[in-house]
């Protein structure tokens, strides 16, 4: 559950919460201030290992780029000492490994990608915790005054002015959470394919490709 899907919750239920008389309007929303400054806290934590994970990964990418180039000589020193079948091993070690590097430099991508995306949302809700911290006062009265009008009352509900903010809150909350859900998806379609596919590559070399490059590798030798 995302962390707008979480303040959408915390809102709702304190917004139903406040239709109960014996609820103080002004502790309850202030009640609602701190859930959202609690989500906020533990989003961070998110962020972090989003961050840490990108990271982690890049430090991947170096290490298998400098194994690629292990190989590459290894590959070379199996040439010269005129061991083909060796030479054949290291390049589809190689290979593997350049796969593999292309997939997890994809996977980096696309959590720096999310950090990103979680940077700009932990930013929105924090404007929609000060926009509700600098109402709370106004929105307490007027709930207060909402109670004390009989025909409301008596028709179970409260003036719409009551809860204008919260509802106008929970309703954003609401449409920033779809936005963040379908540009995941519309910012990468094929992505369960693409890995897939990327899985297949890393199990399965073609040995054309390897005995392409080796004849390279010769010529290149020869030069």
């Amino acid at each position: 559950m995302g962390i707008f899907s979480r303040l959408n919750t915390v809102i709702k239920s304190n917004l139903n919460s406040l239709v109960d008389h014996a609820e103080d309007p002004d502790k309850l929303i202030g009640q609602t201030v701190e859930d959202m400054k609690a989500e906020v806290k533990r989003a961070r934590r998110e962020l972090v290992t989003t961050l840490g994970t990108a990271k982690r990964l890049e430090k991947k990418v170096d290490a298998l780029e400098d194994e690629v180039e292990g190989w590459e000589e290894k590959a070379v020193l199996a040439v010269k000492s005129g061991d083909d079948e060796l030479a054949r091993e290291a390049l589809r070690r190689k290979a593997k490994l350049k796969k593999e590097i292309e997939t997890t430099r994809a996977q980096a991508a696309r959590e720096a990608s999310s950090a990103d995306q979680m940077k700009d949302t932990l930013e929105k809700v924090e404007e929609k915790i000060e926009d509700l911290k600098a109402r709370r006062g106004t929105l307490a009265a007027q709930v207060r005054k909402a109670r004390e009008t009989p025909d409301d009352v008596s028709q179970g509900r409260y003036g719409s002015s009551s809860f204008d903010e919260l509802e106008r809150m929970s309703a954003r909350i609401d449409q920033l959470d779809s936005e963040v859900e379908a540009g995941s998806v519309l910012d990468d379609p094929k992505r369960a394919e693409v890995d897939a596919r990327f899985r297949k590559l890393e199990k399965t070399v073609d040995s054309g490709e390897v005995d392409d490059e080796l004849a390279a590798l010769k010529r290149r030798l020869e030069s």
